[in-house]
């Protein structure tokens, strides 16, 4: 039988000491396991701090630096006199984790970015009696430390996309105008911790909310549609700053004969978790599931073009909000490639394709990888004639909010070289993500433009020529 971790729901999780005790119990199992020593800052760290210790109370030595070698494995490097070398007597020993300083603890949970990919490989996931899900564990001591000393600035305005996205959007072009300028990013810097030279997002002129509402003015009751249906669950991103990735959706699905449906949901809470506000992502959650709970009973599937917003829903939403609701919505949830697929496999997707889309570098995201469905939208561009699919299976190293803090920016960039190097070696005209977090990222360090998949297949069935929407896609002589 899998060991009883607590959820933010019960009083234990919110216990300081029992964190802690949790967190050795955790890290003396990785100690000793080691699988994911090269997914991402947060192992090196803890494996070398626990290498460095010795017979003596002494703690490990300070001063070290990361090290990201050509195929994007993270690793690190101890420096000073005192750093000993591995060592196999105490790999996976309780004793040793006993005498690693609480500051090991947290600068683990300070690199962690929430890719989230060491949960699918790792061997010890519920229903394992060993019930390790690190994952969940770094945002319990985000949680744990948000609660006691409170939400910080920085995480306040990263982990609230929706009223940021709104007050951009009030003004636009001066938004966007303010955000190009250098005074500006030196202000944004100092006061919320955010780098000036990461790639922002812009403000959309036209939200994709406004553009549905002008499409479907009168929607039907979902109860008396008949045929294939879906709620779309468009993430801010789209909302705020890339609605046409929710128009091409919209368009392809209803080419197919898909009826859509939009409410005016909140923010699927992962940017809140991340900063450890869970009483914040539980309540956009729980409305959400409200708004969604309806369509559901009525026959509908949740489709989401954002992986870390269909993830949630799959997911974390039974698990922090923990009503029925939230399972039944989860269990009909669906990331939107992964529906498209669907349908296809279904003979229900309309496959008139007419304009080619030639040669596209596909990045995978973590949060697609994680949820265990397969390279669904590698193979919807695929099964588009004479569409050439090259798959990058690298890591953006962005998490949204922890790729965009100062601190963080630097170590972020340096990850993301295996990715940007994939991508551009075959100078593919096309560059594609489902993550719109990722694309700045990639945007940042290729000059070049980044569509969602989705916008591929909207250009491939021609919907782009008849609306005007070309979404960046490049064409093809």
């Amino acid at each position: 039988m899998s060991r009883h971790v607590p959820g933010p729901r019960e009083d234990l999780y919110w216990n300081g000491e029992a964190l802690v005790i949790e967190e050795k119990r955790v890290f003396e199992i990785c100690n000793g396991c080691r699988l994911c020593f090269n997914l991402c800052p947060s192992f090196p760290t803890l494996f070398s701090a626990i290498d460095a210790l010795d017979t003596s109370p002494t703690p490990p030595p300070s001063g070290v630096r990361h090290e990201v070698d050509a195929d994007g494995n993270h690793a690190m490097a101890t420096s000073g006199d005192h750093a000993a070398p591995p060592r196999t007597d105490i790999l996976g020993q309780a004793e040793a984790l006993e005498r690693l300083p609480l500051s090991v603890h947290q600068q683990v949970v300070d690199e962690c970015y929430q890719c989230k990919l060491c949960d699918p490989i790792c061997p010890y996931v519920p229903p394992h009696e060993f019930a390790v899900d690190f994952p969940r564990l770094i945002l319990r001591h985000r949680a744990v430390g948000a609660r006691e000393t409170g939400v910080t600035l920085q995480d306040r305005v990263l982990g609230n996309p929706d009223f940021v996205g709104a007050m951009g959007t009030m003004m636009p072009a001066v938004a966007n105008f303010a955000n190009s300028l250098k005074v500006t990013r030196v202000v944004m810097e100092k006061v919320a911790g955010i780098h000036r030279d990461r790639q922002l997002p812009t403000f959309a002129e036209e939200t994709f909310l406004e553009w549905f509402k002008e499409r479907h003015p009168n929607p039907p009751d979902p109860n008396t549609v008949m045929g294939r249906k879906v709620v779309l669950f468009y993430t801010c991103s789209v909302q705020w700053n890339e609605p046409q990735v929710g128009r091409a959706a919209v368009e392809v699905l209803e080419h197919s004969g898909i009826t859509v449906f939009v409410e005016e949901f909140k923010c699927c809470g992962m940017p809140a978790l991340d900063g450890g506000d869970v009483p914040r992502a539980t309540s956009w959650a729980k409305t959400n599931i409200d708004l969604l709970k309806p369509y559901v009973d009525a026959g509908c599937e949740v489709v989401s073009p954002g992986p870390t917003c269909s993830f949630m829903i799959k997911k974390e939403w039974r698990d922090y909000v923990g009503t029925e609701a939230a399972a039944t919505v989860g269990d009909r949830a669906f990331d939107l490639m992964e529906y498209l697929n669907k349908v296809r496999k279904e003979g229900g997707l309309k496959e008139d394709y007419s304009v080619p889309v030639g040669e596209i570098g596909y990045h995978i995201p973590c949060h697609l990888k994680v949820q265990k469905i397969g390279y669904r939208s590698r193979d919807m561009m695929k099964s588009i004639p004479g569409a050439k699919v090259t798959l990058v299976d690298k890591c953006s190293c962005m998490d949204g909010t922890w790729g965009m803090k100062t601190e963080w920016y630097d170590l972020s960039k340096k990850g993301a070289i295996p990715l940007l190097e994939g991508l551009t070696k075959n100078s593919a005209p096309t560059l594609s993500s489902d993550c719109l977090i990722a694309k700045l990222q990639i945007e940042e360090g290729t000059k070049q433009k980044v569509v969602h998949p989705i916008e591929v297949v909207h250009k491939a069935l021609g919907l782009a020529q008849m609306t005007g929407d070309h979404h960046g896609v490049k064409k093809q002589s």
